[in-house]
């Protein structure tokens, strides 16, 4: 379950992110300006970075810590052709993905069990 609410929440987060960054005439890489749109192929990249650990969580709880923290780290990847030209947004989704991460990181050391 708690799974489930980070990643939501990262997808709300990133969201407002997107929009956010369009807003201020500085989108993501991903998103393209209003007149020049990126491919929809390109936002389905942080998409899928966000699916995945959803779908972990339904289909294979076994893989949701691996896939949360391989996606986590991915999302924060997709910061970096941002960094120079805004480096604002390009934190924001840094932010956004350390977030999940550390809320997947919290996840793992509570569901461990100790003997």
């Amino acid at each position: 379950m708690v799974s489930l609410v980070t990643w939501v929440g990262t997808l709300a987060a990133l969201i407002a992110v997107a929009i956010s960054s369009r807003t201020i005439g500085q989108p993501v890489w991903w998103l393209g300006t209003r007149f020049d749109p990126a491919s929809p192929i390109l936002i389905l990249v942080p998409l899928a970075m966000v699916v995945v650990p959803l779908v972990a969580t339904w289909r294979a709880p076994h893989l949701m810590t691996r896939a949360g923290i391989a996606c986590s780290l991915l999302l924060m990847a997709t910061a970096l052709p941002d960094i120079g030209g805004s480096p604002a947004v390009s934190l924001a989704v840094v932010v956004v993905a350390g977030a999940a991460f550390l809320a997947v990181i919290a996840q793992l050391i509570g569901s461990r069990k100790y003997r």
